[in-house]
């Protein structure tokens, strides 16, 4: 009877785990693709930048994508950008790129990955703070960012908590789903 209720119970959540299949979404408007578990809740045009938003529960794991135009021309901006995100990229463009609109933020685990057709994307961790007159809470992410030469595109999957060692707590289940959904995370060339 014990090796029967076993083998039911084995049964049972081989079939669960075979029924939480992934959702691949291609946002051709804007110009990416994301795969996500699709019982997660999802938003689209949530603003001017953030095109889509995937949340696994109320206290769970967020996803932001973001996508937008990028002038190379600008004067502040890299004319190659392929050449910046493979061999100019340091750690301080974390801080320029994403960090500033948080009251504090530090980057870790940078690393340079590509998409399927070769075009290079920056992938790291965030822990960071943010306050407004409204609110305050802290947080940790992980992060891809990639330009092209007419856009950018950035996914930010992260979780947030009253201090950043509840963030960390909160964190912990969720690094490995995270680091799947980032990685899936493809934005279409010109």
């Amino acid at each position: 009877m014990r090796l029967f209720l076993l083998a039911a119970a084995a049964h049972l959540t081989c079939a669960s785990a075979a029924l939480a299949a992934d959702k691949t979404v291609h946002d051709r408007e804007h110009g990416f693709s994301l795969t996500y578990p699709e019982e997660w809740a999802s938003e689209t045009a949530f603003d001017n930048t953030i095109r889509l938003k995937i949340k696994s529960g109320e206290k769970g794991l967020t996803c932001r994508v973001s996508q937008n135009a990028y002038d190379p021309t600008a004067p502040d901006n890299p004319p190659d950008v392929r050449a910046f995100m493979e061999k100019d990229w340091q750690m301080s463009n974390w801080q320029t790129t994403v960090g500033v609109a948080y009251r504090s933020a530090s980057f870790s685990q940078d690393r340079l990955a590509h998409f399927p057709d070769g075009y290079p994307v920056r992938i790291a961790d965030m822990d960071f703070h943010y306050t407004d007159e409204n609110v305050s809470f802290y947080g940790h992410s992980r992060i891809a960012l990639t330009l092209r030469s007419s856009h950018y595109g950035f996914i930010d999957c992260g979780v947030t908590g009253d201090s950043a060692d509840e963030a960390a707590r909160k964190w912990a289940p969720f690094a490995d789903q995270a680091d799947k959904i980032v990685s899936s995370f493809v934005l279409d060339a010109d």
